[in-house]
Parts: C-alpha cells; structure tokens; sequence
C-alpha cells in the first residue's frame, strides 16, 4: 500500500523536482548591479552576490555612486527603458503551477473590458489607533501595507490597489521564485508571532521593462493566489485620478512606510515606521545633489531633503507605498514606490522613488480583474 501511495504521488513529487531545479539554474547566476557614472567620473563596478544568499541578508554598501536598492538584489536584470504604454513583461513561469492557489474556487481567470468596483472606500487612514528620521506608526494606520517574504523571511513592502493585486518594486521579484513569495496584510508589529494576519502567496508578477543598469522602470504588479478581504485594518489605496497623470507634485510632502531598517546597515523593524519627506522636482534633485541627469529618469522621482537628510526610506523599505494626503477628500494615493538611493539619509542624496503616474493606464490594464474601489476614479 505504501508503495502505491508513493507510485500516486509520483507526477507530483517529479514537478517539485523540476521546479527545484529550474528554480536553481536562474538564481545560479550571479545577481550583477552595475553602478551608474558619478560626477566625478568614477567607473562603473560590478557587486556579485553568492546564488545562495537570499533576503534578510542585506546589500553590503558598495561604491559612494552606486545604485543601490532598498532591498537585497537577487537576479540579473536586462538593461532596457520603457514608458507605462509598453506592453507587460510577465516574469519567467516556473514548470509548475502555484500549488497555494490554482485549486482555489476564487481564483477566476482575468475579467475583459472594464475594470470592476466595489463598495468601499480606498485611501482612508486610521487615525485612532510610526525608515531613518522616522516614527512607528499606529496600529492599522495605514491598511493598505503589504509585507513581502520569501521562505518566511520579510524583505520588502507592497501596497494593496484592490482584492487582488499588490504594487510593489520589480527588483523585489525579478530573480526570485515568484510563487515563495508570500504577502501579509493588517499587520503592525511583524515579530508578534500571536498575531494571525491575513496571507496570501503570489499566482503571478508582472513588470515593465526593469533594468539593472539604473532601476529604470522600477515597478511590479503581483496577482494573489485569493482574493483579499476588505475591513476597517485591510483596504486599498487609492491610485492618482486620471486628471493627475501629469502631475509632478512637487513640494508635496509625501509619507512613506515600511518595516525597513532605522540606520544604515542596521537591523529591520519589527513595527511598521513612517516618515515624511517632500516631493523634489527632478532638476532640482539633481542640481542640489550628487546625483546625475542619467540617474534620475522621467519614470523617477526625488523625495527628501538635500544638503540635510536625516529621513529617508532604507533598507527593507523596497516595494513599499510613497503616498500624499488628497487636499479635496482627505484621502491618501500613492504617488511612489520606494527604489534605490545612495545609503540611507545622507545629506546629498535623496530617496528615488518609482513614478506612479507614468504607469497608471498599465496598473489599470493589468490588474482589472480585482476589485476596484468605486472610489478610485
């Protein structure tokens, strides 16, 4: 009997195999980030992590010009540009499917044609209930925090846009086996073990075309093997209005979140932090610090404060939601998704983060077979 158990679950047991060792032939490959020009001419150099490493182990800082993401780097990227009209990179399948999902009976195949809404309300705060410079935040205050690991182990942040897909950062995912990846909700304090959140494992991610070279379209759209519920400690924020696309918000004094490192090259946190840092116009953040015109592309944009630093997104922060505080309805959106920068709040360089706007018509396209709140348009 025993051997006709093992004989039943062979086709099962041969797929794992494969996925194992498909998995291994990606990640064998060194993960390579190439720095970018300094101002002072220095060369470009290449880090080279170990195919073992894997997140919780964060990036060592390496030369004082180079990119640097807020995260781990896992993988080799293919040096491209792109705008948000180009068409979705899915990331590489594995040989089988997402065996947290595929069965569920709520995973339903993506909708055609308009996108659907929900009754509910994106964007809306827990106020009753705080990264460098920053401060914990409270409990459930901002529900649309999403806490990326991989086996068991957080390295980076996501916000949830609807029921069904998380925005987070592409060099949180590219490389890495997509189907590990699992997503917390509704969590504050991610060491309390006592705490049940709300989880869900990723069917699917999908990028733009994400370079290496310069974190040029830094952004991903994760597909969620069930829907999420949405409660008073879960819900989406909102996504910038249409109107807004060509907005630059600078000036704005923006928030971001996360469960990253308070210093530079120190230890995660264990609560959720928050920061405020002004919206920079992209000239003026390259005029004002150490960054070059070829660093900061059209897709980017600089939030923090030049020649002072002191708060700023670090470590662990990646992926995570820069968001800005509508003056019309009191609402929050995501304007930002925390990139790369030069360590952690130094005075001459900013936190980059990716531009949403550039990217809204491609959120909306790839995601419009969760559920929208009916407020977000």
């Amino acid at each position: 009997m025993r051997l006709l158990l093992h004989l039943h679950h062979w086709p099962l047991a041969l797929a794992i195999a494969s996925c194992i060792v498909a998995a291994s032939t990606s990640t064998a490959a060194t993960a390579t980030a190439t720095s970018t020009k300094a101002p002072s001419g220095a060369t470009s150099r290449t880090t080279t992590a170990a195919s073992s490493s894997i997140p919780g182990k964060y990036q060592a800082y390496g030369s004082q010009h180079q990119h640097q993401p807020k995260k781990l780097r896992v993988g080799v990227g293919a040096a491209g540009h792109s705008n948000g009209s180009e068409p979705v990179n899915q990331f590489r399948q594995n040989p089988i499917k997402n065996w947290f999902g595929v069965f569920n009976r709520n995973n339903s195949p993506p909708a055609h044609g308009q996108s659907a809404t929900c009754s509910c309300r994106c964007g809306e705060r827990n106020d009753e209930s705080r990264i460098v410079g920053g401060t914990t935040t409270g409990v459930s205050e901002y529900p649309w925090m999403a806490r990326l690991s991989y086996f068991n182990r957080f390295y980076c942040g996501g916000t949830l846009i609807n029921d069904r897909y998380v925005l987070t950062a592409a060099h949180c995912v590219k490389g890495f086996m997509w189907f590990m990846i699992k997503v917390t909700f509704g969590e504050h304090d991610r060491c309390n073990d006592k705490e049940r959140p709300e989880t869900r494992f990723v069917l699917r991610a999908f990028s733009q075309k994400f370079s290496f070279s310069n974190f040029d379209n830094d952004i991903a759209l994760l597909r969620l093997n069930d829907r999420v519920p949405i409660t008073s400690f879960i819900r989406p924020i909102c996504l910038p209005r249409a109107e807004k696309r060509d907005d630059l918000f600078v000036g704005t004094r923006a928030i971001a979140t996360g469960w990253g490192t308070l210093k530079e090259d120190g230890k995660p946190s264990c609560l959720l932090q928050e920061v405020e840092v002004p919206v920079l116009d992209n000239d003026e953040c390259v005029a004002q610090t150490n960054y070059t015109q070829k660093m900061i592309t059209k897709n980017m944009m600089c939030s923090g404060y030049p020649g002072v630093g002191g708060r700023d997104s670090c470590q662990g922060d990646s992926g995570g939601p820069l968001v800005r505080l509508r003056p019309d309805d009191k609402r929050f959106e995501q304007i930002g998704i925390v990139s790369w920068g030069n360590g952690c709040a130094r005075p001459n360089y900013p936190g980059v983060y990716t531009r949403v706007t550039k990217y809204l018509d491609w959120i909306v396209e790839n995601s419009k077979d969760g559920c929208f709140c009916d407020e977000d348009y």
